[in-house]
């Protein structure tokens, strides 16, 4: 479920709530929340691994 975003950053999807996108990623125990934001922000900047 979700949207993949591998070119934000490996193994992270994206699901739409409203206005906001809430980030996450798959283990064993079910779900890990990376980040809840705006959907209007900067995606790319946000997971900037420099």
């Amino acid at each position: 479920m979700g949207r993949r975003r591998d070119e934000l950053f490996p193994m992270v999807r994206s699901f739409p709530v409203d206005n906001y996108l809430i980030f996450y990623r798959p283990i064993t125990e079910g779900i890990e929340v990376l980040r809840v934001i705006s959907g209007y922000q900067d995606l790319t900047k946000l997971f900037d691994r420099d």
